[in-house]
């Protein structure tokens, strides 16, 4: 960035003239916008960046001090524009990954937890007397109704409902000691 004003017209951009302020932001807005390009890699976020540090210059215009190199004060914000935008950048993407892994174990957790309960049941529904563990998996299984079971095995629709019925409640026993002891 070259010092491409006078001094005429930075005093003017200081004292608040418009015309002044456009020949300032004309002489140095691509130039600044290449600059944080260069630093972050985007050229999106280098524009939006830019165009910031120029609204960012026009408000605090009075604190600039105009003693010093004005080329050089602009490329100082620029350059700290640019760092503070990568800050914040990296501590977004690392809150992102850090989420993202937990939300990954948290979710292979309750995998191994789904997967540990349905061979448990699995086990319970293979002990169960062999009227019940066929009714339970023509139900649960096969997708039957109460009366397709009945028909298939040759029994009351009532007998399969019972038995359908103590078949639930011993898994749901186990269910609850099973949750009980992983607490």
């Amino acid at each position: 960035m070259s010092d491409t004003i006078d001094i005429k017209t930075l005093k003017a951009f200081l004292d608040g003239n418009h015309k002044a302020f456009e020949t300032v932001f004309v002489a140095y807005y691509n130039k600044t916008k290449v600059f944080i390009d260069g630093y972050i890699k985007s050229e999106p976020d280098a524009e939006e960046l830019t165009e910031d540090l120029f609204v960012n210059l026009w408000i605090n215009r009075h604190s600039i001090d105009t003693s010093k190199s004005f080329n050089s004060y602009l490329h100082t914000i620029a350059r700290n524009a640019a760092i503070n935008f990568l800050k914040h950048k990296y501590v977004h993407d690392t809150y992102l990954m850090n989420n993202q892994e937990m939300e990954y174990s948290s979710t292979s957790e309750e995998d191994l937890i789904a997967k540990e309960l349905g061979i448990l049941i699995d086990e319970l529904v293979k002990r169960m007397p062999e009227q019940r563990k066929m009714i339970y998996t023509l139900s649960r299984n096969d997708g039957l109704t109460n009366a397709e079971i009945a028909e298939r095995l040759n029994t009351t629709k009532r007998n399969v409902e019972s038995q359908l019925s103590l078949a639930l409640k011993e898994i749901r026993k186990v269910i609850s000691c099973f949750f009980l002891s992983i607490l």
